[in-house]
């Protein structure tokens, strides 16, 4: 998976300026309270604790990433762990949301244990990816490992859809960040005005209403 892909201690300032990980990360100010969902190895929760001073209640299914909170966020359990931890500044969901079957309803859960304005950091694969368009003209539709069609996918964005996505739930979009991972070498400048084709992957920056 790519978010275990990461040895050593996470460093987003030796990553690509348009990285989706430096993008996401970028946006946390110091001495927050976080909530992470889908802490995976436990990189992003050491950087924001060691370098930005941020306190970080992490949750992850898998009990060997050693996270706060170990559980399924579908399960209401889960949920009654993290609102005794609430309210927190900031809700961190990189990669998340579309591996659930429901995101609309987490992000209410989500809205539930934000503070007043407080911020909510979303990442997500865009299924209109120029790479993606180009897989079906020829006919192709094959799952993976990892990356937009990754197996473990239960929910498919792409730019327009994921906005609306966050909007319904009743945050207000602040900044949508993109993620070309490398775009088409030369041809940037062409498909740049174009997001829904340019990003290979979103981040959403939003605050509760």
């Amino acid at each position: 998976m790519l978010k275990y892909r990461y040895q050593g201690k996470f460093a987003p300032e030796k990553l690509a300026q348009d990285n989706i990980d430096r993008l996401s990360t970028g946006l946390i100010r110091p001495n927050l309270k976080i909530l992470e969902l889908g802490c995976a190895n436990g990189f992003m929760t050491r950087y924001f604790r060691e370098k930005l001073g941020c306190q970080v209640v992490s949750v992850d299914i898998n009990p060997e990433t050693k996270p706060e909170i170990v559980g399924d966020l579908n399960r209401p359990e889960v949920w009654q762990s993290i609102k005794k931890q609430a309210p927190f500044d900031v809700v961190f969901a990189s990669a998340i949301l579309e591996h659930l079957p429901q995101p609309e309803i987490t992000l209410q859960l989500i809205k539930a244990v934000l503070k007043p304005k407080g911020e909510l950091i979303v990442t997500l694969p865009n299924i209109s990816h120029w790479r993606q368009r180009l897989e079906r003209l020829l006919g192709r539709f094959e799952y993976e490992d990892f990356g937009q069609l990754d197996r473990t996918h239960l929910r498919f964005f792409n730019y327009y859809s994921a906005k609306k996505l966050i909007r319904d739930a009743g945050f207000k979009i602040k900044k949508v960040l993109l993620d070309p991972a490398g775009g088409i070498k030369y041809f940037n400048w062409l498909i740049k005005p174009w997001p829904n084709l340019y990003a290979y992957q979103i981040c959403i920056y939003a605050t509760k209403r």
